[in-house]
């Protein structure tokens, strides 16, 4: 149980939840992204930092969680070890890393 609220106030603090057509508040998205996790639409950003530490090494600078096309998305701004920094894009509900570019 103490995971599952680790990985809530870690959603909480690092990310923000865009709803499109509607206003979002900080609250707001607290709840959505809990309502996302519990409900299994979501993997926690644990499992997904992971997955994508294994393909682009290094730390993590930001990160969102947004709703594109009508998939939730991960978004993930990090500096490899390469000193390159990437965004990286991760469905939430997979894990698969949709894409990555580097950062202008």
């Amino acid at each position: 149980m103490n995971s599952q609220y680790s990985i809530i106030r870690v959603l909480l603090v690092s990310l923000v939840l865009l709803v499109p057509l509607q206003p979002v508040q900080a609250d707001d998205d607290y709840i959505e992204a809990r309502r996302l996790f519990e409900s299994g639409e979501i993997l926690p950003l644990e499992a997904i930092l992971e997955k994508v530490r294994q393909v682009f090494p290094g730390r993590v600078l930001e990160v969102e969680l947004e709703n594109e096309d009508r998939k939730v998305v991960y978004e993930m701004e990090i500096l490899g070890d390469d000193g390159v920094i990437r965004e990286v894009y991760v469905d939430a509900k997979s894990g698969e890393i949709l894409s990555a570019k580097e950062d202008d």
